[in-house]
């Protein structure tokens, strides 16, 4: 489970796709690969960028919480509801 901002911000990088981020080889693209290889820090305004692609993920990415009745979960939470058994009432 990532701990801090930095880390939930890398941990959804590590499972998103560098096109959905950026034109590939542009100038972002190849800073964003620089980050995913860990060759650079990632910085708030790839925080905010991160937090637009995922804006089901902000909350989370802002603070480590799931607010799931106001549609802010976390890749843990959208995983742990994935793998319920569908349950039917009655």
């Amino acid at each position: 489970m990532a701990s801090g901002m930095t880390d939930r911000a890398l941990q959804l990088l590590s499972a998103t796709s560098l096109k959905e981020l950026a034109e590939v080889n542009s100038k972002d693209y190849l800073r964003w690969q620089n980050i995913k290889r860990g060759r650079a820090r990632i910085g708030a305004d790839e925080v905010e960028l991160l937090g637009h692609a995922y804006p089901q993920y902000r909350w989370w990415l802002m603070t480590g919480e799931v607010m799931p009745d106001k549609g802010q979960v976390s890749p843990e939470y959208d995983e742990a509801n994935r793998n319920l058994p569908n349950q039917n009432a009655g």
